[in-house]
């Protein structure tokens, strides 16, 4: 009887001790992206980035920018022009979980050619957000 209770209270301390390091809450947590869907060659020197921001978390949040590696490859293959690191400032807007919200930016750089034809993207974005605005 004696090893019962004490198995039985060893059981219940260990999964006191789980439900103490790994509260509900704190994996409750935003998963804000951004997605591409296209983008367009408008003029020389300016991209239209068009596409959707996405919170995919528990949690909602403030999407505050998002970084994006962007390449813009002419019909034939020939990389018209690529960067990285490029910054945009969404200002705060708040995502609730499973939120979808269409988000259109622009880059403009001297560089981008202008261009008539046929074309592809590759792109990679992050997404930096908080829970709190400002």
């Amino acid at each position: 009887m004696k090893s019962s209770v004490s198995k039985l209270f060893a059981f219940f301390a260990l999964v006191a001790l789980c439900l103490a390091a790994f509260p509900a809450p704190a994996l409750a947590k935003p998963v804000i992206k951004y997605s591409v869907e296209h983008v367009y060659m408008h003029e020389a020197g300016e991209v239209e980035v068009v596409g959707s921001l996405h919170n995919d978390g528990d949690r909602g949040a403030y999407a505050k920018w998002i970084k994006i590696d962007l390449t813009l490859i002419a019909d034939n293959g020939q990389q018209m022009w690529a960067d990285s690191d490029i910054v945009h400032e969404t200002g705060d807007i708040y995502l609730d979980p499973g939120d979808a919200i269409e988000y259109t930016f622009y880059i403009q750089n001297p560089d981008i050619p202008e261009y008539h034809g046929k074309y592809r993207w590759r792109y990679h974005t992050s997404t930096h957000w908080e829970t709190a605005a400002g």
